[in-house]
């Protein structure tokens, strides 16, 4: 299953021992997660600004994220969010084609469905594959 996780999930994941961290170690190995170069910087980006990382240390991580995802190309172009900043992770979504997008962004989550990728919260996805 093809999946792609927000730069919020992956920022909770690299920061927090928390729950986004549990479903990451969960489905690692089950799923091919997915990326690309926009969310890649911005968790680079986000990790240095509201988390106080060095830009090394920022940079570290990223690539981290990097190793972890297959990184997609994207050439779809999208303007369908309230939010046009969100618009990347959509086009990677699709030309990824992942089932899911998992995001703790209200914008992407009202759109509840973007062509054939689902948009679900961490914990609607963690029900999903609870049998994994």
């Amino acid at each position: 299953m093809r999946i792609i996780l927000d730069s919020n999930v992956w920022l909770a994941v690299l920061t927090t021992d928390g729950f986004c961290r549990r479903l990451w170690k969960k489905v690692r190995h089950n799923c091919t997660i997915c990326s690309s170069s926009d969310i890649l910087n911005e968790i680079e980006e986000k990790l240095q600004l509201k988390f106080g990382f060095s830009s090394r240390h920022a940079r570290l991580l990223a690539l981290f994220v990097e190793q972890q995802t297959h990184l997609v190309k994207v050439v779809y172009s999208v303007r369908v969010c309230r939010d046009p900043d969100d618009d990347h992770i959509l086009a990677a979504a699709f030309d990824g084609e992942c089932l899911h997008l998992i995001t703790g962004d209200a914008d992407l989550l009202a759109l509840k469905k973007f062509e054939n990728v689902s948009i679900v919260t961490p914990r609607e996805f963690f029900e999903l594959v609870s049998h994994i």
